[in-house]
């Protein structure tokens, strides 16, 4: 049947239910949406029990069966949910879930959903048997731009009036975390119904919920975002993020740079972006650093972030937080040498 993405799912309900459900992906919200949207959707249309289970090593999948074989009470129909719980479940469990597409008629909606990434699961032959009776919605998480949008449609949905700044602290403030956005809009539109808020009103009751990875970092560090960076380090670490994996991904992308450096000097910089299998989208965060980021400069960090290596498994460093700012600090521009590792390891 059809293949959506979340925000296209409210359109399909409003057409009629489809049989089957099949939603996927690694962003929490936009997946609990999706299933409380077709809860809402199937109550008028005569679907009013509703049962939920969770597909772990435990379960006993003949009680699935005798639900999904079984009439629903008083002729009322059912939706069933059943949640993947393991992220790659064995032979046996692929083997029960082919099984599921004879099973399917019109007295149950079946919804199966997990959090397993979409492009993952929709190779597996279970999914390919069901998907020809199934609506399949593919979760995916909101780029910075797609959140705002977000952000957005969704203060106008609770009549919220937000100034720009207002918004932008509030995407700061949650980045990666939409469920966190979704519950400090809905307290907002309790607190502040009928008044403008603009950033200074909102960050007296906002607590940062943001949430990152190594590789959101590393882009900050690439386009010289040298605040962003540090605010994007510091939720890292309190994420209990190993400093030596931050350090490990930093090293990566200098020695990244240095392989485009060379290319670029040689005229083949296009040659070298295909070579290392990166995306256009992302070869301009390269192209500012490079022409940040002098060649000597890129020997001096490599000497930096080999001292940091080296006191960190010595046990050395009095503050690694302030270290790996300060190795952040110089990929996002140069800066006076008054302060390196370096002679703290000579020492």
């Amino acid at each position: 049947m059809q293949k959506l993405y979340a925000n296209q799912l409210p359109a399909q309900l409003q057409q009629g239910l489809a049989p089957c459900y099949l939603i996927f992906g690694e962003e929490p919200l936009q997946k609990l949406e999706a299933i409380e949207a077709i809860r809402h959707a199937a109550k008028p249309q005569g679907f009013l029990e509703r049962l939920s289970f969770s597909a772990d090593a435990q379960f006993d999948w003949q009680q699935l069966d005798n639900e999904l074989s079984a009439m629903s009470l008083f002729a009322e129909r059912r939706l069933i949910e059943l949640e993947l719980a393991q992220a790659k479940p064995p032979a046996a469990v692929n083997e029960q879930l082919k099984q599921l597409a004879a099973k399917l008629h019109p007295d149950i909606v079946l919804v199966l959903h997990g959090s397993r990434s979409f492009s993952e699961v929709s190779k597996l032959a279970w999914f390919k048997q069901l998907s020809e009776q199934a609506v399949q919605v593919a979760i995916y998480p909101l780029d910075e731009r797609q959140q705002l949008q977000w952000l957005q449609q969704r203060a106008r949905q609770l009549q919220l009036q937000l100034s720009s700044d207002a918004l932008n602290l509030l995407q700061q403030h949650c980045a990666g975390n939409l469920l966190a956005a979704r519950q400090e809009l809905e307290k907002l539109a309790l607190t502040h119904p009928d008044s403008r808020v603009d950033a200074d009103t909102f960050s007296r009751f906002l607590a940062d919920h943001s949430s990152y990875n190594v590789f959101q970092l590393t882009d900050s560090v690439l386009a010289g975002h040298s605040a962003e960076a540090a605010h994007r380090l510091q939720r890292l670490l309190e994420q209990d993020t190993e400093p030596v994996i931050i350090a490990w991904q930093l090293h990566k992308e200098l020695s990244i740079l240095q392989q485009l450096a060379q290319a670029e000097q040689q005229g083949q910089l296009s040659a070298q972006f295909k070579q290392l299998a990166i995306w256009p989208k992302r070869q301009p965060l390269y192209q500012q650093a490079l022409q940040r980021l002098s060649r000597g400069w890129q020997n001096y960090l490599l000497q930096e972030l080999a001292a940091f290596d080296r006191l960190f498994k010595a046990g050395q460093l009095t503050n690694t937080t302030l270290a790996l700012l300060h190795l952040v600090t110089l990929f996002c521009h140069p800066v006076a040498k008054t302060f390196a590792l370096q002679q703290y390891d000579a020492d």
